[in-house]
């Protein structure tokens, strides 16, 4: 072999050799979040807004003019859930950022739940499934309620 070839023959072992490496091997220093944004705006300003949005497009209304469904009527109606359902899903790993999660493994597990239901809840959409958008509605519902009430109100 001679020298260029034996150099072009090292040059692209080395280049192989970092190619079989995941991202996170290849960085693994965490960026610097900004988590400045207080809980308490994030909740009014991003979890809530994308929350009610699902909340308020699944059910039926009863009162003195009958009964109203409150399901998507068109594809752009559910996309809109599916979005706002994403949003939600999003949020849940923003509450576990350094800087914002608690010290306290039961944080996590509200933070994921919400995840969970809101991806749930984003297949439901996918699918035009209202019942489960009820189910899955009440499932977020039940994440933030218990994360409020051991976090916000320090019951245990």
């Amino acid at each position: 072999m001679t020298v260029t070839r034996l150099t072009l023959f090292f040059a692209l072992c080395a280049l192989a050799s970092g190619c079989d490496r995941k991202p996170e091997q290849r960085n693994p220093v965490q960026p610097p979040f900004n988590t400045g944004l207080a809980m308490k705006d994030l909740m009014k300003h991003v979890v809530d807004p994308a929350a009610d949005i699902v909340w308020a497009s699944s059910g039926t209304v009863v009162d003195q003019h009958g009964t109203t469904d409150l399901s998507p009527t068109t594809p752009e109606g559910w996309a809109n859930i599916e979005n706002h359902s994403a949003m939600v899903a999003e949020t849940a790993n923003l509450l576990m950022l350094p800087g914002r999660a608690r010290n306290d493994p039961t944080w996590d597990r509200f933070a994921l739940q919400l995840h969970d239901a809101a991806m749930a809840s984003m297949r439901a959409a996918e699918n035009h499934d209202r019942a489960g958008l009820v189910r899955t509605g009440g499932d977020i519902y039940a994440a933030c309620t218990q994360c409020h009430k051991r976090f916000v109100l320090g019951e245990k």
